[in-house]
């Protein structure tokens, strides 16, 4: 075994809790005191359908335990500790007793968990301050250095979220029991949840909460057609989202428009006038997949989002064309809102001829490609004086997802590509390999750029793909830049491997205070 540290392993930073979600049904919890304070934990593990035992004076009952006994929601103990009541109880929570030490002692022995109040030292585990709306919940642990700060955290985080947040995981979690039913094979878990996830992931949450039971047949429906399901014909054609969606040309008005808007990399403050005033006038959009929730969330009329999933990009985008097309025969404004910019690898083109052959001739709105965006919201120049004499933008993947051709090495180049994460193994094998790019060369993934949850992964050729699992995998969109020039303006703080997560405006900030500026010596 190598003795060298690796920086592909996440080094351990000591301290923390081990954070979890106990499963309390079927389970008996013991609860020493009669305050207020056990008053909190009896709720807490009631409403975790758990089983709760109270000890302690029952003449000095607070009012709503006393109210508990009453209902028969608690069962009463004794007044005084015995080793035996430890036998059929999993945990133990000590809020108020003159025989704490002993307690304590006790439950080591026989090795169950126990929580005392206000003593750090004597706790198996921390209760969190905690939000919860429905199956939601959130908590917040201070590790028990500041309990009370705890409550104002977790109030700031509960008054950021998007209303109906519960709703959202009540019908995900639906839609997750009609996806496991209709594809129950052990083979299909992998599919599932990768399906599942670009769910949440595409969708704004506002959508998700409003999730029909319409719209999870349509889903349910889309699953069934995409690439790998192992019941149906890979070649078979999407069917449209419940609609027959036909081509007369007949009856098209003059108020009927197909506008083509390119979302920029994803913060709405970074769309164009033109495309913002677009989105808020249109009939109906059509909106790509890996269109951030931001933007998306600007939209007030009817609104689609694509189903390209691997292997059934082509399906998807005649079912929108067709969507668009009846549309604009009822004499709709309609919006085809793309990531980035239309014509960037973003079949804009193709849309063009599309829709010239069928009447219309489409308005092009251009919108600011994460290629060049994304490499400056996060301090990397795409050229660079004696570094980087040029830039190239190129796919990672080609028609129906195959390999595309890659360029050949030019140390005077940065190269970023798009579309490339979800195959990064074979891109950066096939790059050192057959294209003789260097091993050890920088390289970025930016993800979510200019988005809230901006990433990026740094690393080199040889070592960025570990550094990606190391972080928990990838978190679409996201690009890969690739040459010398990403270290010109790194400061102290950027790792050279590893990850780095930003807010825009830190960005920013930091892109435009990067001091430490050189010129690597004789590169080009």
């Amino acid at each position: 075994m190598a003795s060298q540290f690796s920086p592909r392993v996440p080094v351990p930073q000591g301290g923390a809790s081990l954070m979890v979600a106990f499963q309390l049904k079927g389970k008996k919890v013991l609860v020493v005191g009669t305050n207020n304070v056990a008053a909190s934990r009896v709720l807490a593990v009631l409403e975790a359908d758990g089983q709760v035992s109270l000890l302690g004076d029952r003449a000095h009952l607070c009012q709503e335990l006393e109210y508990r006994m009453a209902q028969d929601q608690i069962t009463w103990v004794g007044s005084q500790f015995t080793a035996d009541l430890l036998d059929d109880h999993d945990l133990v929570f000590v809020c108020e007793s003159d025989e704490t030490d002993s307690i304590v002692e006790c439950c080591h022995q026989r090795r169950v968990f126990v929580n005392v109040t206000d003593s750090n030292d004597q706790c198996d585990f921390f209760m969190t301050s905690t939000h919860r709306d429905q199956s939601l919940q959130i908590a917040v642990s201070t590790n028990g250095q500041a309990s009370k700060l705890s409550n104002r955290i977790r109030r700031h985080i509960a008054g950021s979220l998007p209303a109906r947040l519960g709703d959202a995981v009540r019908r995900v979690g639906l839609l997750r029991q009609k996806v496991r039913q209709s594809d129950p094979s052990a083979a299909a878990r992998s599919r599932r949840m990768k399906w599942l996830a670009q769910i949440c992931e595409y969708w704004s949450m506002d959508r998700l909460a409003q999730l029909s039971d319409r719209d999870m047949e349509d889903l349910l429906s889309a699953y069934h057609h995409d690439e790998g399901y192992e019941s149906i014909d890979n070649s078979t054609v999407l069917a449209p989202l419940g609609t027959n969606y036909t081509t007369s040309p007949s009856g098209h008005t003059r108020d009927a428009s197909i506008t083509l808007v390119g979302a920029g990399p994803g913060d709405p403050d970074l769309l164009t006038v033109a495309a913002r005033k677009a989105i808020e006038e249109a009939d109906l959009v059509l909106a790509d997949k890996i269109v951030p929730a931001g933007v998306v969330a600007l939209v007030k009329c009817e609104l689609r989002i694509a189903r390209k999933f691997p292997g059934n990009a082509d399906a998807a985008q005649e079912e929108f064309n067709c969507m668009a097309l009846e549309a604009l025969h009822q004499g709709k404004r309609v919006v085809r809102l793309k990531q980035g910019d239309p014509f960037l690898f973003g079949r804009g083109g193709e849309e063009v001829l599309f829709f010239r052959k069928h009447g219309f001739t489409p308005r092009i709105l251009p919108g600011l490609s994460s290629a060049v965006a994304g490499p400056l919201l996060t301090g990397i120049p795409l050229t660079h004086r004696s570094v980087a004499s040029q830039f190239l933008v190129t796919t990672g993947t080609g028609a129906k997802n195959s390999p595309a051709p890659l360029p050949t090495y030019e140390p005077c180049r940065t190269d970023v590509f798009l579309m490339a994460i979800h195959r990064l193994g074979a891109l950066t094998t096939d790059l050192i390999t057959k294209q003789k790019y260097p091993a050890d060369l920088p390289c970025a993934i930016i993800e979510r750029a200019s988005c809230s949850d901006q990433r990026i992964i740094w690393g080199k050729l040889d070592t960025i793909v570990d550094i990606l699992d190391s972080a928990g995998g990838s978190r679409p969109p996201g690009l890969l830049v690739v040459g010398h020039a990403i270290h010109v303006l790194k400061s102290e703080g950027y790792p050279d491997s590893g990850v780095t997560s930003t807010l825009l405006s830190q960005s920013l900030d930091q892109s435009n205070s990067l001091l430490q500026l050189h010129d690597p010596e004789g590169i080009c």
